[in-house]
């Protein structure tokens, strides 16, 4: 006993604070908002989302794992490449393409 608590108890506490530790530097990763997608984009490639929330995927299907979510009017930078109706943002990132417009001037479509 340490203070009156259980060890056991202690090192419980210990790990789940640790989890969550791990989940907060996670999450700040991730993030919510703006994609950056570290150079896969291409300049001039931009659209605005028009549903309310759209999943990011980690491949280009509605199996894929949802790794993010991106809202309505956020804009994202994207790739050109467009495969089974998703458009890739980056590396393991994509959307469905329907829920995209294209950003006044963009160089892609």
């Amino acid at each position: 006993m340490l203070l009156g608590i259980p060890k056991r108890t202690l090192i419980i506490t210990a790990v789940l604070a640790g989890v969550f530790f791990v989940y907060l530097l996670g999450d700040e990763r991730r993030g919510i908002g703006d994609i950056d997608v570290g150079g896969s984009a291409e300049p001039g490639c931009q659209f605005t989302v028009s549903a309310d929330v759209l999943n990011v995927r980690s491949a280009p299907s509605t199996d894929a794992d949802v790794i993010d979510k991106v809202t309505r009017d956020e804009t994202v930078a994207a790739s050109s490449t467009v495969r089974k109706g998703f458009r890739k943002l980056g590396d393991e990132r994509w959307v469905a393409k329907e829920f995209l417009t294209p950003v006044s001037g963009a160089s892609c479509g």
